[in-house]
C-alpha cells in the first residue's frame, strides 16, 4: 500500500506539471509581423509614436515607420530574420525598431520559451525592462544601460535577446540605407537574406564535389602508386570516399546562412582586418582534417586541403581553423582563415589531398573550383552616399560575461578550493565530530545563501539538455561560455562525478539540496518524527529519479513537450533562482517538497530529482572510492547503516555510491573509537593487556 500510494503521488505531480503546458505563452507564427505588432507592442518598440506604418516588405522583412511622408525608422522581428534561440532550443521573438541613424528605438519580447523566465513574473518584468532600455542605444559602440545579469539567473537569455536585436537591426538597416560608392568591383560583405542550404547550393554560393573509391584508385594508378596504403582504405567501384563542399563565408549573405547570423557576427569580429574565410565540410569516410594539425612536430599544418588562386597556394595551420557545426547531412565542418593576399572576387579552387603512406609518400589532388556568385559583388555604379561610420571591434559576448563576473569567479574559486580540500583531508576532518558538523553546515549555508540565492547558480536538468543538444543545434562555444559560474560548476561537477561520484555536487554544491538538509536538521532538532521507507520499497522509489530524468529528456528533446512544462518537476527555479517569487502553484509545489523533506531526509533528491537521476547514472563511471569500510561493516556491525541520513548503505555494509551524498557521516562513525564497535573493542583489548615491569638490581 505504501508503494502504491507513493507512485500515485508521483503520477499526480507529473500530470499537474504537464497541465502547466497550457499556461505557456503561445509561440509566435513566423512571417506575420503585422499581426503580432499590437498597439501595446508598438508603444514600446517606437515610443515616439508613428503617424502611419508601411507594409511588411523587403529582404530582410521589416515595416517602415512614417512621420508625414518620410520614413524615420523600421520595425522588425528577430524570429522572421535570424530565427535565433536563447537558452532553450525554441527561437524567441523580439520585435524591435531601429531609426535611420542606427539607434534602437525600443524592443519587446512577444514570444519565448526561456526556462528560467517562463512563468516567472519577476524575471519577465526584468527582461521587459532590459529590452525596453535598449532604446537610444547605437548599433555601433555605446554601452548597455542595464547589464544582462540584471535579469537575475537568466543572463544567457537576456544577452541572447539583446545580441539578437542588435544583429537583426544591423541587417535591416544595411539592406535599406544606400551603401558607399564603389569604384571597382567589391565584395558585398553586408547584405543578408535568410536562405537554406539548398538555396545556397542552387545559386552557387556553396560548391561540392563527390569523390568515389574508383576515382582515387585511378588517380593513384596514374601517379604510379597503385595499391599504396592509405590512411583510410578504399571501398570498391562507386563507393563514396568523400563528398567535399566549400563556400566563401566572408559575405554576410553566405556566412550568416552557413553558420547562423549570431555565430557569423562573433566569428567575423575575431578575423584580422582584411582577411577572409572559407567554409569546408564533408561526408563520407575520408577525414579531410587529418591529424597533423594537432602535432607541433608536424608544424600544426593541415595536410589534406589547401586553396590555390592565380598560381599562389594558401596552406592552413591549426590557428587558421575554427569549429563549424555540421549540417545538412555533413559529418565534418570547419572555417578556415585566409590572408588579405587572397582575392575573394577572383576564381579559386579548393584542393583535396589524398596522401599515401610509406617512406616515399605520393599525393593525389582532387580540385573543387569556386567563384563567388555575381550577386555578392558590388559593381561601380554611382549612387547616393550615406556613411554609417567606422565599425569598432566589439568584444565577444562570452568574454564580456567573464569580465563582468570576475569578482564572483574569484569567490567561486575559493569555494571550490575549500571543497576540494575538504575531500582531500576528509579523514582528518571525520576524526572530529564537532568540526565536521560545523564545516558541513557552514559550507551548505554558503552554498544556499551565496551560490543559490545571491549568485543564482543552480545546476539543472536544463543545463544537461543544453549541453547534450549542443552538437545538434549549431554548436557555438561562445554561447555556452556566456554563463561563467554555471560553466565552472558544470565542469567541476563532471570531473567530480568521474573521480568520486554523484555526491560531490548533490551533497555539497546543490543549493536546493543544501536547503533541504539544513531544514531537515532543524526538524530533527525540533524532534519532528522521521520516516524512511522499508529497504525493498526504498530501492523501488530510487527508480523515480531515473524515470523523471528519462521522461524530461525524451519529452523536451523530442519536442513532444516543446514548452518544457515537464521541467517544472524541478523546484529549483522557484525555491532558488526566483526565491519563491512566482505564481502560487509553483510555490505550493516547492513548499510541499520541502515539507516532505522535514519528515524524510532529502526525499526529493533521493526519489524524484531528474538531475540527480542523470548524475546517479554517471556515478557508475567513478574511478575512486575514498569512503573507508571494515570487514565488520554490515556483519555484525550496522552502526554506519543506521547513521546514514539517506540510507545509502546496504545491509551488507556496502555503500551504494549512486545514492550517497558524500556527507561523511559514516566516516565520522568509522573513526569514532567511542561508538564504532570494532574500535571500541580494540580500545578495551589494549586497556586489558597486563603491564610488565622489570626491576634492575642496583
Amino acid at each position: 500500500m505504501q508503494f502504491q500510494g507513493s507512485f500515485e503521488w508521483v503520477r499526480g505531480v507529473c500530470i499537474a506539471l504537464l497541465a502547466l503546458a497550457f499556461a505557456t505563452p503561445a509561440l509566435a507564427e513566423k512571417g506575420k509581423l503585422s499581426e503580432r505588432l499590437t498597439p501595446e507592442v508598438m508603444a514600446v518598440v517606437y515610443p515616439a509614436g508613428a503617424e502611419r506604418l508601411g507594409p511588411e516588405e523587403g529582404e530582410p522583412p521589416a515595416i517602415a515607420v512614417y512621420q508625414g511622408d518620410k520614413v524615420v525608422a523600421y520595425v522588425f522581428s528577430t524570429l522572421d530574420i535570424i530565427n535565433a534561440p536563447g537558452y532553450s532550443t525554441t527561437p524567441f521573438d523580439v520585435i524591435a525598431g531601429v531609426d535611420l541613424e542606427g539607434r534602437i528605438t525600443g524592443a519587446k519580447v512577444v514570444s519565448h520559451n526561456e526556462p528560467f523566465i517562463v512563468h516567472d513574473v519577476i524575471r519577465q518584468r526584468q527582461l521587459d525592462t532590459l529590452l525596453a532600455r535598449q532604446a537610444g542605444r547605437p548599433l555601433r559602440g555605446g554601452t548597455d544601460p542595464l547589464p544582462p545579469d540584471y535579469v537575475s539567473g537568466a543572463t544567457i537569455s537576456g544577452r541572447a535577446m539583446r545580441t539578437g536585436v542588435l544583429t537583426t537591426a544591423s541587417l535591416v538597416l544595411r539592406a535599406r540605407v544606400a551603401r558607399s560608392t564603389v569604384r571597382v568591383p567589391t565584395l558585398d560583405v553586408e547584405s543578408f537574406t535568410m536562405k537554406s542550404f539548398d538555396d545556397l547550393f542552387a545559386e552557387g554560393s556553396i560548391k561540392r564535389r563527390r569523390v568515389t573509391a574508383s576515382e582515387v584508385e585511378t588517380a593513384l594508378a596514374n601517379a604510379g602508386a597503385a595499391g599504396a596504403s592509405l590512411d583510410w582504405p578504399l571501398g570498391t567501384g562507386d563507393d563514396l570516399y568523400i563528398e567535399v563542399m566549400t563556400a566563401l563565408v566572408t559575405p554576410r549573405g553566405i556566412g550568416g546562412n552557413v553558420v547562423g547570423p549570431l555565430r557569423f557576427e562573433e566569428y567575423k569580429n575575431q578575423l584580422p582586418s582584411g582577411s577572409h574565410a572559407i567554409f569546408v565540410a564533408s561526408n563520407g569516410p575520408y577525414d579531410f582534417f587529418g591529424t597533423k594539425h594537432l602535432l607541433a612536430s608536424e608544424g600544426n599544418r593541415f595536410d589534406r586541403l589547401r586553396v590555390v588562386q592565380d598560381g599562389q597556394t594558401f596552406d592552413f595551420v591549426h590557428d587558421d581553423y575554427a569549429y563549424a557545426f555540421p549540417a545538412q547531412g555533413q559529418q565534418l565542418a570547419g572555417l578556415f582563415k585566409l590572408p588579405a593576399a587572397f582575392d575573394p572576387i577572383k576564381p579559386w579552387r579548393l584542393e583535396l589531398l589524398v596522401n599515401t603512406r610509406g617512406a616515399m609518400p605520393v599525393t593525389v589532388v582532387f580540385p573543387l573550383e569556386y567563384q563567388v556568385p555575381a550577386a555578392y559583388v558590388l559593381q561601380p555604379e554611382p549612387q547616393p552616399q550615406i556613411e554609417m561610420g567606422p565599425e569598432p571591434e566589439p568584444v565577444a559576448a562570452w568574454i564580456e560575461a567573464w569580465n563582468d563576473a570576475q569578482t564572483n569567479i574569484v569567490i567561486l574559486a575559493v569555494l571550490l578550493t575549500a571543497l576540494t580540500l575538504i575531500f582531500a583531508f576528509q579523514a582528518t576532518l571525520a576524526r572530529h565530530r564537532l568540526a565536521h558538523r560545523l564545516v558541513r553546515n557552514g559550507f551548505l549555508l554558503v552554498v544556499l545563501v551565496w551560490l543559490g540565492w545571491t549568485a543564482g547558480v543552480q545546476l539543472s536538468i536544463i543545463n544537461v539538455m543544453n549541453y547534450a543538444m549542443a552538437p545538434f543545434n549549431r554548436f557555438d562555444i561562445g554561447f555556452y561560455l556566456a554563463e561563467p559560474l554555471m560553466v565552472i560548476i558544470a565542469v567541476y561537477t563532471l570531473i567530480s562525478v568521474v573521480l568520486i561520484g554523484r555526491g560531490v555536487f548533490c551533497g555539497w554544491l546543490c543549493p536546493f539540496g543544501a536547503m533541504q538538509e539544513l531544514l531537515g536538521q532543524l526538524a530533527k532538532a525540533l524532534r519532528v518524527p522521521q520516516w524512511n521507507p522499508p529497504v525493498a520499497l526504498e530501492q523501488r522509489l530510487w527508480m523515480g529519479k531515473y524515470i523523471a530524468a528519462a521522461a524530461v529528456l525524451v519529452l523536451v528533446i523530442s519536442e513532444i513537450d516543446p514548452a518544457g512544462a515537464t521541467l517544472e518537476i524541478e523546484p529549483f527555479k522557484t525555491a532558488i533562482t526566483a526565491k519563491f517569487a512566482r505564481a502560487w502553484p509553483y510555490v505550493v509545489y516547492a513548499g510541499a517538497l520541502l515539507a516532505i523533506g522535514l519528515f524524510s531526509e532529502r526525499a526529493y533528491c533521493r526519489f524524484l530529482c531528474p538531475l540527480g537521476g542523470v548524475l546517479a547514472a554517471l556515478d557508475r563511471l567513478h574511478l575512486l572510492n575514498r569512503l573507508k569500510r571494515r570487514p565488520e561493516c554490515g556483519s555484525p556491525c550496522r552502526l554506519c547503516e543506521r547513521s546514514c541520513p539517506v540510507r545509502a548503505i546496504a545491509p551488507t555494509g556496502k555503500i551504494v555510491t549512486a545514492e550517497c551524498f558524500q556527507c561523511l557521516d559514516c566516516q565520522v562513525e568509522y573513526y569514532d573509537d567511542k561508538r564504532c564497535p570494532p574500535l571500541v573493542q580494540a580500545v578495551k583489548l589494549r586497556s586489558a593487556r597486563p603491564v610488565t615491569v622489570t626491576v634492575q638490581n642496583a
